[in-house]
């Protein structure tokens, strides 16, 4: 890193909460409760999942799967190359504030629990 800016990705609504690097991609959320995906090299929006009912908190990239964590209490695991719902996670009293993806399994925390979501998570 240089500590030079070397271009500003704008398509969300609110204020972005999250960011991850996929590859050649760069993942981010927002309080507009939707995820973009972009090229990085271009700076352009590759995609934009949409379907969280309340601000994206975090997300997490493992191969072809986004896990995006959600105020609204839930996660969804997304297909990140047909931009599509895999999986909807829910079962936290409250908002979803940070998600991990590794392997076949996703991990999600809110308040004061984490819970582990098993190998069907989106598979």
């Amino acid at each position: 890193a240089t500590g030079q800016q070397l271009q500003q990705l704008r398509g969300h609504d609110g204020g972005v909460n999250a960011v991850a690097w996929k590859g050649d991609q760069i993942v981010s959320g927002a309080r507009d409760k939707s995820v973009i995906v972009w090229d990085a090299a271009t700076g352009q929006q590759a995609s934009k999942l949409e379907g969280h009912e309340g601000a994206v908190c975090s997300v997490a990239v493992e191969g072809s799967r986004i896990v995006s964590a959600s105020g609204d209490g839930t996660a969804v695991v997304w297909d990140a190359a047909g931009a599509q719902p895999r999986a909807q996670l829910a079962g936290h009293g409250g908002a979803v504030l940070a998600a991990a993806s590794a392997g076949s399994a996703v991990a999600t925390a809110s308040q004061a629990t984490v819970a582990i979501w098993g190998s069907d998570a989106g598979q």
